[in-house]
């Protein structure tokens, strides 16, 4: 029994060697999240810009895929709806590459619309938690998320053009600080393990 837990203990400290001793592509990539974060955060614009491109080419990508996987696939009951599909997505892709500008337009609204009905549910749902203790804050998650599309309906014109920068921005920095505590922790347990 002491040998197989030994044994078992051996190659757990083994994965984690494996996994830790690259700590510093984490490290990198973070500091390559954060790069990208403070320039978003400098020009909210072009990175609102450039996450409407994206977008766009996510859509043609999909919907050539899609739409070539069909074609090489047995055709089934869907099989004209989904070629429709796919072909709505290249549509929309090129749409948005071609007037980015209203595609900045439709993409906020979206963000405003998925604001607005994320609030008013966090909003219902904290009242029908209220007899549990922390209702209040659901209720106050669902006011801030219903505060935010307003005013981003409100200020309109700076809203299309820098929402998605900005969100853009958050998620980079977020994104860039874990991997860099992922990382900077995977160094600590590996010098620890090494040790």
């Amino acid at each position: 029994m002491g040998t197989l837990l030994a044994s078992a203990l051996a190659e757990t400290n083994a994965k984690i060697v494996r996994v830790t001793s690259n700590w510093y592509w984490f490290v990198i990539a973070g500091l390559v999240f954060l790069m990208g974060g403070f320039i978003a955060i400098f020009r909210p614009v072009l990175a609102s810009f450039t996450v409407e491109t994206l977008i766009a080419l996510f859509f043609i990508v999909g919907g050539i895929l899609q739409t070539l996987q069909l074609l090489r696939a047995a055709r089934s009951s869907s099989f004209i709806w989904s070629l429709l599909l796919g072909i709505l997505f290249i549509a929309l892709g090129v749409i948005l590459l071609t007037n980015p500008t209203a595609g900045l337009s439709s993409l906020t609204l979206l963000i405003v619309v998925l604001l607005a009905a994320s609030g008013i549910t966090k909003i219902i749902y904290a009242f029908k938690l209220r007899p549990l203790n922390g209702w209040i804050w659901m209720l106050i998650s669902g006011l801030i998320s219903l505060l935010l599309a307003f005013l981003l309906m409100n200020h309109w014109a700076a809203s299309v053009a820098l929402t998605l920068g900005v969100l853009l921005a958050i998620e980079l920095v977020s994104s860039g600080l874990w991997l860099l505590l992922i990382g900077f922790s995977f160094r600590k347990l590996y010098t620890e393990i090494r040790a």
